[in-house]
C-alpha cells in the first residue's frame, strides 16, 4: 500500500531514494551526498519498479532519478511517482541534458533538473538542491497541517465563522456558517461578500464591518438582517492579512425589540 504524502520521516533526517541502474554511481552519489550533510540517508534501487516498490514500502524525502534506464525513462517513472505522491521532490540527475528532456520534465511536475558532469563539484550542488527541497517541501507539509488543525477547530466550534480579505471576498466559510447562510463554502470563496449580502448595504452591518476594517479595531453587536430573517449576535476582529473575521450566532428577537401589547 502506498505511503501516504502527508506521512513524515524521521525529523532531522533527509530520506532520499536515489533510483539509477548503473549501481556502482548510484553508491558514489549516496557516498558523496552523505559526506556533503549528515542528514541524508540514501537508498539505492537500479530501476524504477524497484524505486516504486520502495516508495510503497517506506516514507522518503525526496526521490532522485535517472533518466536513461531500461523499461522506464525518468520521465515515465516521475509521472508514476507523481500519480501517488504529487508533492515528494523529484529530482531528476541525468546525462541526458536536452531541452526537450528538461521541458518533459517540467511538464511532468519535476521539482528540480540537474545534469551529472565530470567534476566532483556537481555532487555538492546536488546535495544543496536536495536539502532545499526537502526543506521546502516540509515546510509546506508542516503549513498544511497546521491549516487543517485549525479548520478541524472551527468546525468544532459552535459560532458561525466567517473571513473576508481586504476586498471583501470570503476565504473562509465554516460549516455553521454554511448552515445559516444556506450556501456552501465552495460556492461563496471568492465573492464579494456585499454582492452577497446586498442587502447589508447602507445598514447598521456595513457601517460596523467597514469601521472594524478601516480602524483595525474589533467590535459587537447584536441586529437583525433581513436577507437571513434574523437576529444575530456579531462579533467582528481584523485578521493578520488585511480582511475580518466574523463570529455570529442566531439569537431571539431582543426583549426591547418586542411591541408591548
Amino acid at each position: 500500500m502506498p505511503t501516504s504524502s502527508s506521512q513524515q520521516t524521521e525529523e532531522g533526517t533527509f530520506r532520499v531514494l536515489h533510483v539509477d541502474d548503473e549501481p556502482e554511481l548510484s553508491e558514489i552519489v549516496g557516498i558523496f551526498l552523505e559526506r556533503a550533510d549528515d542528514r541524508f540517508a540514501v537508498v539505492q534501487a537500479t530501476s524504477a519498479s524497484d524505486g516504486l516498490d520502495h516508495l510503497s514500502e517506506q516514507a522518503f524525502d525526496c526521490v532522485i532519478s535517472d533518466y536513461d534506464m531500461p523499461g522506464c525513462t525518468g520521465i515515465e517513472f516521475l509521472e508514476e511517482v507523481r500519480g501517488e505522491f504529487p508533492d515528494l521532490p523529484f529530482i531528476l540527475f541525468t546525462g541526458k541534458g536536452t531541452e526537450e528532456i528538461a521541458s518533459d520534465a517540467i511538464s511532468a511536475g519535476v521539482t528540480d533538473y540537474l545534469q551529472k558532469q565530470v567534476s566532483t563539484c556537481q555532487y555538492t550542488v546536488l546535495a544543496n538542491t536536495v536539502s532545499n527541497a526537502i526543506e521546502h517541501y516540509r515546510s509546506i507539509q508542516m503549513v498544511r497541517q497546521r491549516d487543517q488543525q485549525l479548520r478541524d477547530v472551527i468546525e468544532r466550534v459552535t459560532d458561525a465563522i466567517v473571513e473576508v480579505d481586504s476586498n471583501w471576498r470570503f476565504t473562509l466559510v465554516n460549516q455553521q456558517a454554511e448552515e445559516l447562510y444556506e450556501m456552501d463554502e465552495e460556492y461563496l470563496l471568492d465573492r464579494d461578500f456585499w454582492e452577497v449580502f446586498s442587502e447589508a448595504l447602507d445598514t447598521r452591518f456595513e457601517a460596523e464591518y467597514r469601521q472594524v476594517m478601516e480602524t483595525r479595531e474589533p467590535t459587537s453587536f447584536v441586529g437583525h438582517f433581513s436577507q437571513l430573517d434574523g437576529w444575530f449576535d456579531i462579533e467582528a476582529y481584523p485578521t493578520y492579512n488585511g480582511g475580518l473575521a466574523f463570529y455570529f450566532t442566531s439569537v431571539p428577537k431582543p426583549r426591547d425589540q418586542i411591541p408591548v401589547s
